[in-house]
C-alpha cells in the first residue's frame, strides 16, 4: 500500500514538473507590443542533427533603462539572427518579462535615448568589423559603399 501511494505521488509530481514554457503561438497576437532590442548571443542548439539555421538567441530590450531586460528564445529557425544585430522584440502588455524574438530590424519610433544607444552600438559593431577585416578589403568595401 505504501509503495503504491509513493509511486503514485512520484508520478503526479513528475507530471506536474513537466510543464513546458509557453510559446508566442500560445498567446493572442494583440497581447504584445514592439520594442527595440539587440541580439547579444546566437549559438547553435545542442542537437548536432539540427539544421545549422536552428539557433538559440539571447537578446536585450528596453535599451534606454538603467538595467535593460534580457530574453531568450531556443530552437529558432532564423538564418538572419546574428550577434549584435538590432532586433524588434515582442513584449507582453501585462508582463514585460514575457518577450519573444520578433524580427531583425529597427523600429520607426525610437525614443531619442534609444536612438543614441543604437547608434553607439552600431558604431561599435562597425569598429569591430573594421579590426576583423583586413584593411585593403575593408577600404575596398567602403569605397564601393560610397559610390
Amino acid at each position: 500500500m505504501k509503495k503504491a501511494s509513493l509511486i503514485t505521488l512520484i508520478f503526479i509530481f513528475g507530471l506536474s514538473s513537466c510543464k513546458s514554457e509557453k510559446q508566442y503561438s500560445d498567446y493572442n497576437e494583440d497581447d504584445f507590443y514592439e520594442v527595440q532590442g539587440i541580439i547579444t548571443a546566437v549559438y547553435r542548439t545542442s542537437d548536432p542533427l539540427d539544421n545549422p539555421t536552428v539557433k538559440n538567441v539571447r537578446f536585450t530590450y528596453f535599451l534606454d533603462r538603467p538595467t535593460p531586460k534580457t530574453g531568450m528564445e531556443e530552437n529558432l529557425d532564423m538564418f538572419e539572427a546574428q550577434n549584435g544585430y538590432p532586433l524588434i522584440v515582442l513584449v507582453h502588455k501585462d508582463d514585460e518579462n514575457i518577450s519573444f524574438y520578433g524580427r531583425v530590424g529597427i523600429l520607426d519610433n525610437l525614443s531619442p535615448e534609444e536612438e543614441k544607444i543604437l547608434r553607439a552600438h552600431i558604431k561599435d559593431e562597425m569598429e569591430k568589423l573594421q579590426t576583423a577585416v583586413p584593411e585593403p578589403l575593408y577600404q575596398k568595401a567602403k569605397s564601393v559603399e560610397e559610390n
